[in-house]
């Protein structure tokens, strides 16, 4: 969206590689030209890395962190991601609308334009306020659990952004980007995660004056925050880790690294240093039962958990959508019923088949229901995701036949249980499960022998 007095986001980008060149003799890279597009559309970042297929992680810390530090050297204001569109137009203005500026005119006082709502996010109050409210209280710890696809990194991202405004600082890590060497060897995962974090705070690497192999990784990890990364600001620090359930499988590093954040957490009810540091851990499957609760962050805190959309928020994501202008697409629930009978409520099938009527007009409702669950339907690349790891995991492709051929809710290991949950293919109905949405019945069902 343009602003009042004509900033179009063309001028935008050319007065930003202006600025950015008579700064640091470098011009706007591709990358950032990308992530100031999308930030200028109002897109969250967690959008903008899933449209760019990058991680959040990089966009938010590296790029992102990057593109605003620079703008702020080139204009000589504290620039971010909510702020920068007003700080472009007073340079525009400035300029005198021609690129000639003189200086005195850059004090041209400019309403901050509202940033354009994200058609693609729903509010999940009270959820999210919820999240709000415990992110600000010292030593805060959120726990967010759901399924693949269901909107955690969303929500985290949501939170992320909140923080921000309270002039936070945030760190997001996902466990997903962590080579499996690392994450199954205790002391090179406490090293590689102190050394991210360090990273991301933009802090000079302290790391080997503060480990001792005598002390132990844990006990190393610790002082390193307490004695060094929490005493380099008196602000708030936001560490949001995605994908913990990465190390649910190894055992050691899962007990030992849960245990810390646990102390810390407990740390924090007394020790003001560690109060500044707020946790949301985020998963997609239950706690292993190997892992020991009472020692873990994973019965303490806030606990989250992510099911389908209600009927009101759907309601609301139609809504937005028609008001973003994807006026092709249908926007009565009561329209969508035969839809929502095939994959319920889920955020991101119900954002696929959105999209995918908004560029197809002339496939109707009927059609997309038809090839819904076949390689010419728009979740073909989700359903042959879902189906590699069955393919790869006798065990657990065994498992999920039997779920497929079941007519109620069956147990199975709970171990298979927890990781067919974790792929979203099941839900739990008490100890059993049982598929979790016709999509996948239809599809798999054209496929079980070859897993």
């Amino acid at each position: 969206m343009d602003t009042e007095r004509g900033l179009t986001w063309d001028i935008a980008k050319q007065l930003v590689d202006q600025l950015m060149f008579a700064s640091t003799d470098k011009h706007l890279s591709d990358i950032e030209g990308q992530v100031l597009q999308g930030a200028w559309e109002g897109k969250s970042y967690a959008l903008i890395a899933d449209e760019l297929g990058y991680t959040l992680e990089y966009i938010n810390s590296d790029v992102g962190y990057g593109l605003w530090s620079k703008l702020s050297k080139a204009t000589g204001e504290k620039l971010t991601k909510r702020n920068f569109r007003g700080a472009l137009e007073r340079q525009w203005l400035g300029q005198g609308m021609n690129g000639a500026a003189p200086s005195s005119a850059r004090s041209v006082a400019v309403a901050v334009p509202k940033q354009a709502a994200c058609p693609h996010y729903v509010d999940r109050q009270p959820t999210e306020q919820r999240c709000f409210e415990a992110i600000v209280q010292p030593g805060a710890l959120i726990r967010i659990r759901a399924p693949r696809k269901m909107g955690k990194t969303w929500l985290v991202e949501h939170i992320l952004h909140y923080a921000e405004q309270q002039d936070y600082q945030v760190v997001p890590l996902n466990l997903l980007r962590v080579e499996s060497a690392v994450v199954s060897d205790l002391e090179r995962f406490l090293k590689y995660f102190c050394t991210r974090v360090t990273r991301q705070l933009k802090l000079e690497n302290k790391l080997s004056d503060y480990w001792d192999d005598e002390l132990g990784s844990n006990t190393s990890c610790t002082e390193y925050f307490e004695e060094y990364v929490l005493q380099q600001t008196d602000r708030p620090i936001v560490l949001a880790i995605d994908n913990v359930d990465r190390l649910f499988p190894h055992t050691e590093v899962a007990a030992n690294f849960f245990s810390l954040l646990r102390a810390w957490y407990e740390d924090a009810r007394i020790l003001p240093d560690w109060q500044r540091l707020r946790l949301i851990i985020a998963h997609s499957t239950e706690v292993y039962p190997t892992i020991n609760v009472n020692r873990s962050p994973f019965n303490v805190g806030l606990a989250i958990e992510l099911t389908d959309f209600t009927a009101e928020q759907i309601a609301q994501l139609l809504q937005s959508q028609h008001t973003a202008g994807a006026n092709d697409a249908p926007t009565s629930p009561d329209a969508l019923k035969p839809l929502f009978d095939l994959i319920g409520g889920h955020p991101y099938l119900l954002q696929q088949a959105l999209d995918f009527l908004r560029s197809s007009p002339d496939t109707t409702l009927e059609t997309l229901i038809k090839i819904a669950p076949t390689e010419a339907g728009p979740y073909a690349q989700h359903l042959r995701n879902l189906l590699d790891p069955l393919q790869k995991n006798e065990e657990m492709g065994a498992a999920m036949k039997n779920v497929l051929q079941a007519k109620t809710p069956i147990r199975i290991k709970s171990g298979l249980g927890f990781m067919l949950h974790s792929l979203g293919l099941v839900r739990f109905s008490g100890n059993k499960v049982e598929i979790s949405y016709p999509l996948y019945q239809t599809y798999f069902d054209e496929l079980i022998e070859e897993f």
